[in-house]
Formats: C-alpha cells, structure tokens, sequence
C-alpha cells in the first residue's frame, strides 16, 4: 500500500517515551500528489480554532466531499481503518503487552470505526487535516502538553510548503523529571513548567512522519516559528476510546 504512512516502520524509540520518526515516509511521487492537491483554501475556510490560528478538516467531512481529490480519500480511509489501527498497536505491541495488557487485547478484537462517521464502535479513528497560521517567534502553537487521555496513539504527517523558508514549528518531546500532579485543561492539558525538560525535536520537515502513545508521560510541544510568511500544514491521524476507557488519569485542573 504506497500510502502506507508505517510502510518504512521498523522499530521505535522508548526514549523518552514510545515514538517512531520516519524520514521521507511516502514515496515521493505519491507525496507530491498528496502535497500538490493539498486542499488549504477548504481547510482555512472553516471556522478558525485556538484564538483564529487553526484550521482543522476532519475525516467525517472529508470522505464525504466531492471536492476532496480521490488519493486524499483512499489517504484518510486507510489511516482510518481497522487495519490501520491495528498496525499502530501491533508496532508498539512489547510496550502495550508489559504497560497495557488489557488495551492490547481489546484492540486485537474490538470493532473500529471512523469517528462521527460510525460510532459504534469500541475504537474510533480520526484523520485531520491541520493548518496554523504563520505565528511568529513572540508565540508557539503550543506549549508543553499532554494530549486528551482518551487518545491512545497520535501520527503526525508534516506537509511543508516547499518555499517556506521559515525556521521553527518542530515538535519537541519532554523528558518527565518528576510525576505530574496536574494538567491545566483550559489550557490544552498545559503541563506544569517543573515536571519536564525538552529532550529531542522533530524538524518540521516536508514528508516526515511522525507517532507517538499517549502515555500519562507524553509531554510534547511545538517550537516558535521565526518569520514565517506560510502557514504550517500537516496531517493528523488518531486512535482512540469511544468514551470507554483513558490512557492515564491525571487531575486536569481549570
């Protein structure tokens, strides 16, 4: 399947908590397709996100428009689908089976569904198209969080326009120094400055891919831009409980 994000998936890092980053992840005349016919007009004429800088275009309007080119619909209907979801847990399988036996299992069998597409079942899938606006150095797009518990992995496909020239936008992993107490829920589950250290970036960079577990020490970031003059484009591709499980229990504090 050459659309196959995990195609070139061999192993993961556990450090400093389970991830995969894969380097020019599709091959490139299929990511050429994919970037030639990204849709950003569509996405960024929806009603905007975070204060007006995010734009988000979500499996449940995209395999239904028309206007949307077929390989971005075969894209999303396979990093939607059962097999899909069950590739991503088969590839951090040794870490589940030791830290998630019971999920591990479930996963294996349960039913999964795209979400507000079918939500009938025990998993729910959701792939996004995401664009922020060209913030620049005085802001970030994001700063240390941790994502909703009810998500068990999150991929990242970076769609760089290739003429920006523009520095920024990675996405940092944290190193947990000590146990978190507390999320800041009104502020995207914002993680307390003394609980983490930045440890590793992930270069916004065009074709890269990029997964991770939700595990309740998966503090992650993104670096301010330095004048950027586009608009950072990805893709986002989630798994998840259907209102019938977390992957961590944290107190999330308004």
């Amino acid at each position: 399947m050459k659309l196959n994000l995990l195609a070139k998936a061999k192993s993961y890092s556990t450090l400093p908590y389970p991830h995969i980053l894969i380097s020019d992840a599709l091959p490139i005349d299929i990511y050429d397709e994919l970037e030639s016919t990204f849709p950003e007009k569509l996405i960024c004429d929806t009603p905007a996100l975070d204060g007006g800088i995010t734009y988000r275009y979500k499996s449940n309007q995209a395999l239904f428009n028309k206007e949307i080119p077929q390989i971005w619909q075969d894209f999303f209907y396979f990093h939607t689908s059962q097999d899909y979801f069950r590739s991503c847990i088969r590839l951090f399988e040794p870490y589940l089976e030791i830290n998630y036996p019971n999920l591990l299992d479930l996963a294996m069998k349960s039913a999964v569904t795209v979400r507000n597409v079918d939500n009938s079942g025990h998993f729910v899938t959701d792939c996004q198209y995401v664009v922020h606006e060209a913030v620049d150095q005085s802001g970030t797009s994001r700063t240390p969080h941790l994502d909703n518990p009810v998500e068990i992995y999150a991929g990242l496909l970076y769609m760089r326009n290739p003429l920006d020239t523009s520095k920024g936008g990675n996405l940092t992993l944290h190193q947990v120094t000590n146990e978190i107490q507390y999320v800041h829920k009104k502020l995207g589950r914002a993680v307390p400055k003394h609980h983490h250290n930045p440890v590793a970036e992930i270069t916004y960079e065009r074709n890269t891919f990029c997964m991770f577990l939700n595990v309740k020490n998966s503090v992650h970031s993104v670096t301010p831009r330095i004048q950027p003059k586009f608009k950072r484009r990805s893709v986002n591709i989630i798994g998840e409980f259907n209102n019938n499980g977390a992957m961590w229990n944290i107190k999330e504090s308004n």
